[in-house]
């Protein structure tokens, strides 16, 4: 386990297979299968989903990092090397693929999940020539510095994926540096100069955060483990408010890394404790004192799941995968009815773009309020890319805010 891991250690337990802790850098192996069992948890109808390359390995890009980003105007942000940059940061915007940073500005080790706002601007976290990490804004014409381990006293490794608001406002978690070793960790905002310390650790019964997401309004969604030994996720703006915990929900062992749309619901995956076991998951949205399940407790038992994403309509979308039986359900789902009615777009065994589907995998931002999720694949003919899954079987919706 990484140093960033351990940092982390009072929220990753030991089901956390998959789960990007910070930087998102502790990575397992995919395991993948297709699950026929699912269509008990399909809802009545057919779903169809329009299905569009963004970028793939015939076209000079390989190493493509698992979590894309998309916005409302379905421009996607992702990491991949190409031949001619190295390892970059690459958005697609009307067809035409841009490269936002690469080897080439004196920037290495991108972490694998940029992100991106309504108006384009890209947030991603990369390692300097000097030795630090670093958190970038970029619209691809100037890029700002949000944050540097250096220069803001920062454990390089312990610094959180960005989120990103339309005001290109950024939040992070990140852990402090003392005489270079792990110590408190804090949540931050910023636009460029000065970092804005919303809440740490020290000062406060909080003792660790997971990675933060940040709404239009400002406010910031995060999980967190307390000083009493209690998990839970929580908003911040104008006020700590709890919005679920193990406390008042001891059926819940953990929490993954929460969103929060522009109405102030947040998505996350609650792992469960079946029969004194760490065993099996939900996928949770809601506010307070509101918490639904967005999967079937009654129909086939996720092992592990990503964190998921959400929109502004309330639909939630995330990947699953197994843990050990590869029978167990796996590939990227959606839920639009507001209850758990869980919808396939895409898993392995199924057609794509003239293959066959062999893994995929879907982010915290991977999915707009036109219904179009992004998601990393790799097919059987060997090719891997980016693609977008457009849903129809809701009316294409423009963001409501833009």
């Amino acid at each position: 386990m990484t140093t960033k891991c351990l940092a982390m250690a009072a929220i990753a337990a030991s089901h956390f297979h998959r789960l990007r802790l910070v930087s998102i850098a502790c990575i397992a192996a995919f395991l993948f299968a297709a699950d026929a069992s699912l269509a008990s948890a399909e809802p009545a109808g057919k779903h169809e989903f329009e299905f569009i390359n963004v970028a793939d390995s015939t076209q000079g890009y390989t190493n493509f990092e698992p979590f894309p980003a998309i916005n409302n105007k379905s421009a996607v942000v992702f990491v991949a090397t190409r031949s001619d940059t190295g390892q970059g940061v690459f958005r697609s915007r009307d067809g035409k693929v841009t490269t936002i940073a690469s080897g080439r500005d004196g920037l290495v080790g991108f972490d694998n999940a940029p992100v991106i706002n309504r108006r384009g601007v890209v947030a991603f976290s990369a390692k300097t020539n000097s030795g630090s990490t670093a958190i970038f804004t970029d619209d691809g014409r100037s890029r700002t510095l949000i944050a540097d381990s250096k220069i803001n006293g920062l454990f390089g490794r312990g610094m959180g994926s960005p989120s990103i608001n339309a005001s290109g406002t950024v939040a992070f978690s990140a852990v402090l540096s003392v005489a270079g070793l792990p110590a408190g960790v804090s949540i931050f905002t910023g636009q460029g100069g000065d970092l804005n310390t919303v809440l740490s650790t020290s000062g406060s019964d909080f003792v660790s955060f997971l990675n933060v997401a940040i709404n239009d309004a400002g406010k910031i969604v995060f999980s967190g483990a307390r000083s009493d030994g209690s998990l839970g996720i929580f908003t911040l703006r104008k006020g700590l408010k709890t919005i679920v915990d193990t406390n008042a929900h001891p059926e819940f062992s953990g929490f993954g890394d929460p969103v929060i749309n522009n109405g102030g619901t947040i998505a996350d995956v609650a792992f469960l404790i079946l029969d004194g076991l760490n065993d099996g998951l939900e996928i949770i949205s809601g506010k307070a004192g509101a918490i639904i399940p967005r999967t079937d407790p009654d129909g086939p038992a996720f092992a592990n799941a990503e964190h998921p994403s959400i929109n502004n309509h309330g639909a939630v979308a995330f990947y699953a995968f197994p843990n050990l039986d590869p029978n167990e359900p796996t590939g990227i789902f959606l839920e639009v009815s507001g209850g758990n009615a869980l919808i396939p777009v895409i898993r392995p065994g199924d057609a794509l773009f003239g293959s066959t589907v062999s893994a995929v995998d879907l982010g915290r931002f991977a999915l707009n309020d036109r219904f179009e999720a992004v998601f990393q694949y790799a097919l059987t003919d060997g090719r891997t890319g980016i693609a977008i899954a457009a849903f129809h079987g809701k009316k294409e919706d423009d963001d409501q805010d833009e």
